[in-house]
């Protein structure tokens, strides 16, 4: 019995095709499968990468691996083409290339590492791992920038742990903390008591550097991108907790530990 297609039929067929293409179309490609198996075991730990790094920049050769769970996050855009991740002896920051990396290495899950070829360096007192610099840069390390030169290197499995902050004070910080997630507590924005401090921001807002003192007056620096979704938001000016990423850096013309947030919920006002 022959059938004859009638116009809403063709009509039908016709919407199905082109919902199909728009399915396949909108498909996420640039996301690592973290459904994988069990990750490969660990041969060495980030302490003990940091002490073989030390103050150098070295090319990794032997096959190593480390891992992790992912503590920052790039949504908000004060992360950029980067995530740190951290084991139970420090933190390291992999130097990803990419965006949208909460979609690919998302927070709390857990990455693993592949260093054969990788170049590390301490950066701002902050264990970099990405490809070795060209010799004209001012970085040590440089970007992975493809998404199958990173698949090569680190790979998100489905172990999901939420990474709980280091609560500490500035008096306790040290240098083997930087790259690892840290809160400090009862500090309050004293930025305009340094007014010729560089890129210090005397609005009140996040954008740029930002002063905070403990009740001891001691400093610690928040610094913010232009480019964060708050950046042009107000700091609060009550007694406040601050959560990020621990690294070193200059303010005011002197070293001192820097905190970098993932979002402006890294603060909280204490009541």
């Amino acid at each position: 019995m022959y059938f004859k297609p009638t116009y809403k039929y063709a009509i039908a067929i016709l919407a199905t095709i082109v919902a199909l293409a728009y399915c396949v179309g909108c498909k996420k490609f640039d996301t690592i499968d973290n459904t994988s198996s069990t990750p490969p075991s660990n041969n060495i730990s980030i302490e003990q990468l940091r002490s073989l790094v030390s103050d150098k920049t070295i090319t990794i050769e032997q096959e190593l691996v480390i891992g992790g769970f992912v503590t920052s996050c790039d949504r908000a855009g004060n992360f950029y083409r980067t995530f740190t991740f951290e084991d139970s002896t420090g933190g390291a920051e992999i130097m990803a290339g990419l965006y949208d990396l909460h979609n690919i290495f998302p927070l709390g899950y857990y990455v693993s590492v592949n260093l054969k070829d990788c170049t590390l360096s301490n950066y701002n007192d902050i264990l970099q791992i990405g490809r070795k610099a060209k010799s004209y840069s001012n970085y040590p390390t440089d970007y992975f920038y493809s998404q199958v030169l990173l698949n090569k290197h680190a790979k998100c499995y489905d172990i999901y742990q939420p990474v709980l902050p280091k609560i500490t004070d500035i008096e306790h910080l040290t240098t083997d903390m930087c790259g690892r997630l840290v809160c400090i507590d009862n500090l309050k924005l004293c930025s305009k008591l340094h007014p010729d401090a560089w890129q210090v921001n005397q609005e009140g807002k996040w954008k740029g550097y930002n002063a905070f003192c403990d009740t001891k007056g001691n400093i610690i620096a928040i610094n913010t991108s232009e480019y964060a979704s708050y950046a042009e938001n107000y700091i609060p000016t009550e007694l406040i907790s601050i959560t990020g990423i621990l690294q070193q850096g200059v303010f005011n013309g002197e070293e001192c530990f820097l905190i970098k947030m993932r979002n402006e919920e890294d603060c909280s006002i204490l009541h």
